[in-house]
């Protein structure tokens, strides 16, 4: 199954995503990435980050037809504000309609405990009064109400578990967790600790494991409704460190104690599941797991550029850095000016006070340098309230708060500018890894549904397999390949092939092997109708009338702008008869009679070595070459035909009076021990009667062979 879950980087989301990958299913994760991380997920899987109510979330449904949508992307912190809350719920309804309207069969929806807020020290059920106290759990409670809202009026099955406190490996620092984070970092730290818990607080605690067995199950089983997903028991703060090996500090608080215990029997005995692990394994593996990975804290920490980054823009640092770099240009210009007439040092350090520490610091600077100009004139004996009325320090002063505030202003803009060109490279980066990861599922897709349709019995290789019947370059043999082909294409066992005479018949001349279709050896046309149209048409005919004793259809073989032959079907399933069954027939035909032209194209190439001269006898190379292929359609289609041996000494005159006893469709020829063979198409003994007793009249001999393979 296609399997999305959003959140899928972090704690809960990558746990339930490995379990299903364990199990086959092939993974999809949409995450923002506001807690989660992708280190979490180290197998093969399709992601798109964005936010659950991102438009581009349709885009993902489209393309990949998801099965099982499993929302774990909920706030595990508290909300401050109602607009948290209103993007909450937009993502969820922007996931429930994309579930309604792309045809998801399941969705599960991670809710939470706090639903129940304090309830008393009794078990809490399914059943039990919602009391939400933070906006987390309003929200939780609002979510689980939109879920039964889609599933009554749409159909869509939804899944609701109300989760406890779940621990594990990968677990990041949240409201309903950081208590044992707090315990947890004391046992790999070996530090003292102040727990601002009650001693007596009691948890619900459950494994990640067993969350993720409840929930990988409930979704094979396609389990629906409200359930409480929990251990059934309650484990003391107490016991928590005690377990741990922890002896922290209790400190008093006001809030109140943890003691709400979920009741997990109706999910036990809907999907006969008990959790597997104690507190004491869970904790084991959970330590065992950050012992490994040198990690306290699942959430991302920072790393050291980060660090590097924030020390370099602390304010108090720059403004350090801009008084040594004003100290530098004081000590520069009182060693340089005694010796050489030097520019105006200030206005280069303002310029680069301005470039290096922005516009904040290029204030401070243009003040300082004026300062020292003031210096400079008091020191000569100015009066200091005369500086203050000077034009000459003004527009100095001016200048260097103009050039500094400029250069910041630009400064700044650049870097704007570069931080949204890198956040737009981010967003362009991010989209090509979704549409490269669409082109490279596509292109999968594309060559699945290749070696589907090459490889399926509707397809073109299958039609390309049937037709190589169609390359022999005798017409009795395209006869009797058509038939095959016709079968193995069009799903009927019932065809027959007619050739049509100068005369008001039609004769068999192949039909299928099937042991109850046993058509008439040749058709008075003008009594059979969907004979007379295909002639008249050449085209294809359907029995619209159902006319008892018809063929269902039937198609023309055209030679030279006539009907020649007609192949006619008389039973196909009823749903078949579609336009696409109808334009496969027209392919079909065009395919058979594109080969008979190609046979008929070589026998009149060839039509003086084929034949004696001066007769329709066929020299032995080619009689041999049809009577092979009578003996083929009588052993694969059941179509009779006799051998009769020509007891007169071969001759012309013979070949010739012994020619127009026969019909259209049988053959004479010479064999390879130089007698004269009369082959009877279509004919049991008991029929070739006729034509030996017709031959008698003529005064010429004639018996049935019984081998008619074997030659003396």
């Amino acid at each position: 199954m296609n399997i999305l879950i959003t959140g899928g980087y972090g704690f809960l989301g990558s746990a339930i995503a490995e379990r299903f990958f364990k199990e086959g299913h092939h993974i999809h994760i949409l995450d923002n990435l506001s807690t989660g991380s992708k280190q979490h997920i180290d197998f093969k899987h399709r992601s798109l980050i964005a936010d659950v109510a991102d438009h581009k979330c349709e885009s993902f449904f489209r393309t990949y037809s998801f099965d099982v949508v499993i929302h774990c992307a909920n706030p595990r912190v508290p909300n401050v504000g109602g607009a948290s809350n209103q993007s909450n719920m937009n993502g969820l309804l922007n996931l429930l309609t994309l579930s309604e309207k792309y045809h998801v069969k399941q969705f599960l929806y991670c809710s939470t405990s706090e639903v129940y807020g304090h309830l008393s020290n009794d078990r809490v059920t399914e059943h039990s009064p919602s009391n939400p106290l933070t906006p987390m759990a309003l929200d939780a409670l609002h979510g689980e109400a939109y879920c039964a809202q889609w599933s009554e009026l749409h159909q869509l099955s939804t899944l609701v578990f109300r989760l406890p406190h779940v621990y594990g490996p990968k677990q990041q620092t949240s409201h309903e967790s950081r208590f044992l984070h707090h315990v947890m970092k004391a046992t790999m730290t070996d530090e003292d600790i102040t727990l601002s818990a009650h001693r007596d607080d009691r948890f619900d605690l459950i494994f990640v494991g067993d969350v993720v067995d409840a929930m990988y199950r409930s979704v094979i089983s396609q389990l629906q409704g409200v359930y409480n997903l929990s251990s059934n028991t309650l484990t003391s703060a107490e016991d928590v460190t005690t377990l741990l090996g922890v002896t922290p500090v209790f400190q008093n608080t006001d809030l109140p104690q943890h003691s709400l215990q979920l009741e997990n029997r109706k999910l036990t005995a809907d999907l006969d599941w008990v959790p597997r692990f104690t507190p004491q394994e869970g904790f084991a593996i959970t330590r065992e797991y950050y012992e490994k990975t040198e990690q306290t804290d699942g959430a991302a920490t920072e790393t050291s550029t980060g660090r590097w980054k924030q020390l370099f823009t602390n304010p108090i640092l720059r403004s350090v850095e801009n008084l040594t770099l004003f100290a530098m240009f004081l000590v520069g210009s009182l060693i340089m000016t005694p010796i050489v007439d030097t520019p105006d040092y200030w206005f280069i350090y303002v310029l680069l006070a301005a470039l290096l520490f922005g516009k904040s610091q290029a204030l401070l600077a243009s003040i300082m340098a004026v300062g020292v100009h003031f210096y400079e004139h008091a020191a000569t004996g100015r009066n200091v309230l005369s500086l203050f009325v000077d034009n000459t320090i003004l527009a100095v002063f001016t200048i260097y708060l103009l050039i500094g505030l400029v250069v910041s202003y630009v400064m700044e803009r650049r870097k704007i500018e570069i931080q949204f060109l890198k956040d737009e490279l981010a967003a362009t980066t991010e989209r090509h890894v979704f549409l490269n990861d669409i082109y490279e599922e596509t292109l999968t897709i594309k060559n699945q549904l290749q070696q589907q349709i090459l490889h399926s019995e509707e397809s073109i290789g299958s039609v390309y397999e049937a037709t190589r019947s169609l390359d022999s370059l005798e017409p009795e043999g395209l006869f009797v390949g058509s038939i095959s082909v016709l079968e193995k294409t069009l799903k009927a066992d019932q065809f027959a092939i007619y050739v049509i005479n100068q005369s008001s018949f039609a004769r068999l001349a192949a039909k299928s092997a099937a042991s109850s279709f046993a058509p008439h050896n040749s058709l008075q046309i003008d009594e059979h109708s969907v004979v007379q149209d295909v002639i008249r048409s050449k085209d294809i005919v359907f029995n619209t009338s159902l006319s008892p004793g018809e063929a269902v259809f039937g198609a023309p073989l055209v030679r030279q702008g006539e009907v020649f032959a007609i192949i006619l079907c008389y039973d196909v399933p009823f749903q078949n008869l579609t336009l696409s069954y109808r334009n496969l027939i027209d392919v079909m035909t065009r395919l058979i009679n594109t080969s008979l032209d190609r046979s008929f194209g070589y026998i009149d190439a060839v039509q003086f070595d084929r034949y004696v001269a001066d007769t329709n006898a066929l020299k032995s190379e080619y009689f041999e070459r049809i009577l092979v292929q009578k003996e083929q359609a009588k052993r694969e289609l059941h179509i009779p035909y006799t051998l009769l041996h020509i007891q007169e000494a071969a001759s012309e005159e013979v070949a010739r009076s012994v020619e127009t006893t026969l019909r259209t469709t049988d053959y004479l020829g010479y064999r390879t021990d130089g007698r004269l063979y009369a082959l009877l198409s279509n004919a049991t003994r008991e029929e070739s009667q006729i034509v030996i007793d017709r031959l008698a009249h003529k005064a010429i001999q004639a018996d049935v062979v019984e081998d008619a393979l074997y030659v003396d």
